[in-house]
Protein backbone atom coordinates (compact mmCIF):
# COMPACT_ATOMS: atom_id res chain seq x y z
CA UNK A 1 0.00 0.00 0.00
CA UNK A 2 0.67 3.47 -0.24
CA UNK A 3 2.04 3.44 3.74
CA UNK A 4 4.78 0.95 3.22
CA UNK A 5 6.18 2.35 -0.31
CA UNK A 6 7.00 5.84 1.30
CA UNK A 7 8.63 3.97 4.44
CA UNK A 8 10.52 1.50 1.75
CA UNK A 9 11.68 5.08 -0.09
CA UNK A 10 12.72 6.58 3.15
CA UNK A 11 14.73 4.08 4.39
CA UNK A 12 16.55 3.63 1.36
CA UNK A 13 17.15 7.18 1.38
CA UNK A 14 18.52 6.75 4.90
CA UNK A 15 21.16 4.99 4.11
CA UNK A 16 24.30 5.96 3.68
CA UNK A 17 26.67 6.12 0.20
CA UNK A 18 29.04 3.67 0.28
CA UNK A 19 32.29 3.63 -1.59
CA UNK A 20 30.56 1.59 -4.62
CA UNK A 21 27.60 3.75 -4.90
CA UNK A 22 27.19 6.72 -7.98
CA UNK A 23 28.26 9.62 -6.95
CA UNK A 24 30.43 8.68 -3.62
CA UNK A 25 33.66 10.22 -5.26
CA UNK A 26 31.77 13.62 -5.52
CA UNK A 27 29.26 13.69 -2.12
CA UNK A 28 31.25 10.89 0.18
CA UNK A 29 29.28 9.25 2.85
CA UNK A 30 26.39 11.31 2.66
CA UNK A 31 22.49 10.16 2.85
CA UNK A 32 21.11 8.84 -0.19
CA UNK A 33 18.42 10.57 -0.14
CA UNK A 34 20.89 14.11 0.04
CA UNK A 35 22.85 12.79 -2.69
CA UNK A 36 19.96 11.84 -4.77
CA UNK A 37 18.00 15.51 -4.34
CA UNK A 38 21.64 17.02 -5.01
CA UNK A 39 21.94 15.08 -8.39
CA UNK A 40 18.83 15.35 -9.20
CA UNK A 41 18.93 19.35 -8.93
CA UNK A 42 21.81 19.76 -11.17
CA UNK A 43 20.94 16.84 -13.28
CA UNK A 44 21.45 18.84 -16.49
CA UNK A 45 24.04 21.09 -15.57
CA UNK A 46 26.51 19.70 -17.46
CA UNK A 47 24.55 19.24 -20.21
CA UNK A 48 23.66 23.24 -20.32
CA UNK A 49 27.46 23.72 -20.71
CA UNK A 50 28.71 21.06 -22.39
CA UNK A 51 26.56 19.12 -24.19
CA UNK A 52 29.33 17.45 -26.61
CA UNK A 53 30.85 15.79 -23.21
CA UNK A 54 27.41 14.37 -22.22
CA UNK A 55 26.61 12.87 -25.48
CA UNK A 56 30.16 10.99 -25.14
CA UNK A 57 28.94 9.90 -21.31
CA UNK A 58 25.87 8.81 -22.37
CA UNK A 59 26.85 6.71 -24.88
CA UNK A 60 29.70 5.53 -23.37
CA UNK A 61 27.70 4.63 -20.02
CA UNK A 62 24.95 2.57 -22.02
CA UNK A 63 25.95 -0.95 -20.09
CA UNK A 64 29.70 -0.32 -18.60
CA UNK A 65 30.23 0.37 -14.53
CA UNK A 66 30.37 4.17 -14.76
CA UNK A 67 32.35 4.46 -11.40
CA UNK A 68 34.88 2.60 -12.49
CA UNK A 69 34.97 2.53 -16.70
CA UNK A 70 33.13 5.81 -17.89
CA UNK A 71 34.02 8.12 -15.38
CA UNK A 72 37.97 8.17 -15.42
CA UNK A 73 37.65 8.36 -19.24
CA UNK A 74 35.26 11.25 -19.15
CA UNK A 75 37.38 13.30 -16.38
CA UNK A 76 40.34 12.46 -18.87
CA UNK A 77 38.68 14.01 -22.00
CA UNK A 78 37.89 17.22 -19.79
CA UNK A 79 41.22 17.73 -18.84
CA UNK A 80 42.51 17.11 -22.47
CA UNK A 81 40.20 18.99 -24.24
CA UNK A 82 38.94 21.64 -22.00
CA UNK A 83 37.31 23.11 -24.79
CA UNK A 84 34.98 20.98 -26.28
CA UNK A 85 31.87 21.64 -25.68
CA UNK A 86 29.47 22.07 -28.56
CA UNK A 87 28.25 19.23 -30.33
CA UNK A 88 29.81 20.90 -33.62
CA UNK A 89 33.27 20.87 -32.23
CA UNK A 90 32.42 17.05 -31.16
CA UNK A 91 31.27 16.05 -34.99
CA UNK A 92 34.77 17.84 -36.14
CA UNK A 93 36.69 15.81 -34.11
CA UNK A 94 35.11 12.61 -34.78
CA UNK A 95 35.75 13.71 -38.37
CA UNK A 96 38.89 14.64 -38.23
CA UNK A 97 40.26 11.21 -36.08
CA UNK A 98 40.63 7.90 -37.21
CA UNK A 99 38.62 5.00 -36.12
CA UNK A 100 41.45 4.04 -33.65
CA UNK A 101 42.29 7.63 -32.74
CA UNK A 102 39.20 8.43 -31.65
CA UNK A 103 39.05 5.06 -29.46
CA UNK A 104 41.95 6.55 -27.32
CA UNK A 105 40.17 9.43 -27.33
CA UNK A 106 37.20 8.25 -25.51
CA UNK A 107 39.03 4.84 -23.56
CA UNK A 108 37.00 2.96 -25.37
CA UNK A 109 37.48 0.33 -28.43
CA UNK A 110 33.62 -0.41 -29.12
CA UNK A 111 32.41 -0.07 -32.82
CA UNK A 112 29.02 -0.28 -31.84
CA UNK A 113 29.06 2.67 -29.51
CA UNK A 114 31.52 4.48 -32.40
CA UNK A 115 28.77 4.15 -34.77
CA UNK A 116 25.99 4.77 -32.60
CA UNK A 117 27.75 8.39 -31.13
CA UNK A 118 28.06 8.94 -35.44
CA UNK A 119 24.71 8.28 -36.13
CA UNK A 120 23.24 10.57 -33.25
CA UNK A 121 25.13 13.19 -34.13
CA UNK A 122 24.08 12.75 -38.04
CA UNK A 123 20.56 12.55 -36.34
CA UNK A 124 21.40 16.25 -34.39
CA UNK A 125 21.80 17.66 -37.98
CA UNK A 126 17.75 16.96 -38.79
CA UNK A 127 16.98 18.25 -35.02
CA UNK A 128 18.60 21.27 -36.15
CA UNK A 129 16.41 21.30 -39.31
CA UNK A 130 13.44 20.62 -37.82
CA UNK A 131 13.61 23.41 -34.70
CA UNK A 132 15.59 25.91 -36.98
CA UNK A 133 14.15 28.46 -34.46
CA UNK A 134 16.88 27.42 -31.85
CA UNK A 135 20.57 27.67 -32.01
CA UNK A 136 21.55 26.14 -28.35
CA UNK A 137 22.58 22.66 -28.48
CA UNK A 138 20.78 21.94 -25.25
CA UNK A 139 17.83 23.58 -26.13
CA UNK A 140 17.31 21.99 -29.51
CA UNK A 141 17.69 18.46 -27.58
CA UNK A 142 15.51 19.17 -24.79
CA UNK A 143 13.19 20.24 -27.97
CA UNK A 144 13.68 16.72 -28.82
CA UNK A 145 12.96 15.18 -25.34
CA UNK A 146 9.81 17.34 -24.47
CA UNK A 147 8.39 15.82 -27.59
CA UNK A 148 9.48 12.19 -27.47
CA UNK A 149 7.52 9.05 -27.00
CA UNK A 150 8.72 6.45 -24.99
CA UNK A 151 5.88 4.34 -25.88
CA UNK A 152 7.17 4.88 -29.66
CA UNK A 153 10.59 4.56 -29.32
CA UNK A 154 11.63 2.83 -32.58
CA UNK A 155 9.70 5.20 -34.54
CA UNK A 156 11.25 8.28 -32.52
CA UNK A 157 14.52 10.02 -35.03
CA UNK A 158 16.85 9.01 -32.14
CA UNK A 159 15.23 5.96 -30.97
CA UNK A 160 15.12 4.23 -34.16
CA UNK A 161 19.12 4.26 -34.03
CA UNK A 162 20.30 0.71 -33.97
CA UNK A 163 21.76 0.24 -30.53
CA UNK A 164 19.43 2.47 -28.55
CA UNK A 165 17.71 1.13 -25.35
CA UNK A 166 15.18 2.89 -23.67
CA UNK A 167 17.54 3.28 -21.04
CA UNK A 168 19.91 5.29 -23.32
CA UNK A 169 16.77 6.89 -24.27
CA UNK A 170 15.58 8.11 -21.11
CA UNK A 171 18.97 8.74 -20.24
CA UNK A 172 19.57 11.23 -22.74
CA UNK A 173 15.92 12.78 -21.98
CA UNK A 174 16.97 13.23 -18.20
CA UNK A 175 20.25 14.76 -18.82
CA UNK A 176 18.44 17.21 -20.98
CA UNK A 177 15.87 18.78 -18.95
CA UNK A 178 13.43 16.27 -18.63
CA UNK A 179 12.38 14.61 -14.98
CA UNK A 180 11.89 11.15 -15.61
CA UNK A 181 13.68 7.89 -15.01
CA UNK A 182 16.41 5.38 -16.61
CA UNK A 183 15.52 1.76 -16.42
CA UNK A 184 18.73 0.41 -16.13
CA UNK A 185 19.86 -1.97 -14.27
CA UNK A 186 20.27 -0.92 -10.94
CA UNK A 187 16.83 0.82 -10.95
CA UNK A 188 14.99 -2.64 -11.98
CA UNK A 189 16.83 -4.54 -9.38
CA UNK A 190 15.53 -2.57 -6.34
CA UNK A 191 12.09 -2.65 -7.93
CA UNK A 192 12.50 -5.98 -8.05
CA UNK A 193 14.24 -6.48 -4.51
CA UNK A 194 12.70 -4.03 -2.33
CA UNK A 195 9.17 -3.40 -4.09
CA UNK A 196 8.56 -7.30 -4.53
CA UNK A 197 7.28 -6.46 -7.99
CA UNK A 198 8.82 -9.40 -9.73
CA UNK A 199 11.20 -9.33 -13.27
CA UNK A 200 10.13 -6.42 -14.69
CA UNK A 201 10.60 -4.58 -18.04
CA UNK A 202 11.95 -1.05 -19.03
CA UNK A 203 8.81 0.10 -20.02
CA UNK A 204 6.64 -1.19 -16.62
CA UNK A 205 10.11 0.26 -14.92
CA UNK A 206 9.04 3.77 -15.86
CA UNK A 207 5.98 3.40 -15.01
CA UNK A 208 6.44 1.95 -11.72
CA UNK A 209 9.01 4.86 -10.80
CA UNK A 210 6.68 7.52 -12.35
CA UNK A 211 3.63 6.08 -10.03
CA UNK A 212 6.39 5.88 -6.63
CA UNK A 213 7.42 9.26 -7.44
CA UNK A 214 3.53 10.64 -7.16
CA UNK A 215 2.91 8.57 -4.13
CA UNK A 216 6.07 9.72 -2.15
CA UNK A 217 5.94 13.43 -3.26
CA UNK A 218 9.15 12.97 -5.25
CA UNK A 219 10.15 14.31 -8.27
CA UNK A 220 10.61 10.86 -10.55
CA UNK A 221 14.52 11.63 -11.46
CA UNK A 222 14.89 11.88 -7.31
CA UNK A 223 13.59 8.28 -7.14
CA UNK A 224 15.62 7.47 -9.93
CA UNK A 225 18.29 8.61 -8.28
CA UNK A 226 17.26 7.06 -4.97
CA UNK A 227 17.30 3.76 -6.26
CA UNK A 228 20.66 4.14 -8.46
CA UNK A 229 22.39 4.92 -5.71
CA UNK A 230 21.53 2.57 -3.31
CA UNK A 231 21.65 -0.47 -5.94
CA UNK A 232 24.82 0.44 -6.91
CA UNK A 233 25.95 0.71 -3.22
CA UNK A 234 23.99 -2.33 -1.50
CA UNK A 235 23.70 -5.51 -3.85
CA UNK A 236 24.51 -6.28 -7.33
CA UNK A 237 23.59 -9.34 -9.16
CA UNK A 238 26.44 -11.14 -8.93
CA UNK A 239 26.84 -11.00 -5.11
CA UNK A 240 23.51 -10.19 -3.90
CA UNK A 241 22.43 -14.59 -3.81
CA UNK A 242 25.59 -15.05 -1.41
CA UNK A 243 25.21 -12.40 0.73
CA UNK A 244 21.49 -13.02 0.84
CA UNK A 245 22.05 -16.86 1.56
CA UNK A 246 24.65 -15.96 4.43
CA UNK A 247 22.16 -13.25 5.86
CA UNK A 248 19.31 -15.92 6.28
CA UNK A 249 21.85 -18.72 7.90
CA UNK A 250 22.50 -15.58 10.55
CA UNK A 251 18.50 -14.84 10.66
CA UNK A 252 18.37 -18.41 11.37
CA UNK A 253 20.36 -18.72 14.40
CA UNK A 254 18.61 -15.70 15.81
CA UNK A 255 21.60 -12.99 15.21
CA UNK A 256 19.90 -9.73 15.73
CA UNK A 257 19.13 -7.93 12.78
CA UNK A 258 21.70 -5.33 13.59
CA UNK A 259 24.65 -7.17 13.30
CA UNK A 260 23.29 -9.03 10.39
CA UNK A 261 23.34 -5.66 8.67
CA UNK A 262 26.26 -4.53 9.82
CA UNK A 263 28.14 -7.64 8.71
CA UNK A 264 26.60 -7.64 4.95
CA UNK A 265 25.46 -4.16 4.76
CA UNK A 266 21.68 -4.87 3.80
CA UNK A 267 19.23 -3.32 5.60
CA UNK A 268 16.91 -4.38 8.28
CA UNK A 269 13.84 -4.42 6.21
CA UNK A 270 15.56 -6.91 3.54
CA UNK A 271 16.61 -8.88 6.37
CA UNK A 272 13.10 -9.13 7.93
CA UNK A 273 12.06 -10.38 4.62
CA UNK A 274 14.45 -13.43 4.30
Amino acid sequence: NENEICSIVEELGSQVLTKTSHTYNTYGPITILEAAKKSAQKYSNKAKEKPAIVLIDIILAANRNYNKVVEPNIRKIEENYPELRSIEQLENLLNQKTIEEFFQFWGHKDLKKYNTLRLILEKFKELKKRYNEISDDYDIINKWAQNANILEVKKDIIGSIPNISIATFQHLRMNFGIDTVKPDQRVKEVLETEFSTGNINDLNGIIAVGQIASITKYRVIEIDQIFVKFGSGYYNKVEKIDIKSIAKKLKESNISFDIISRATSLTERQIEKL
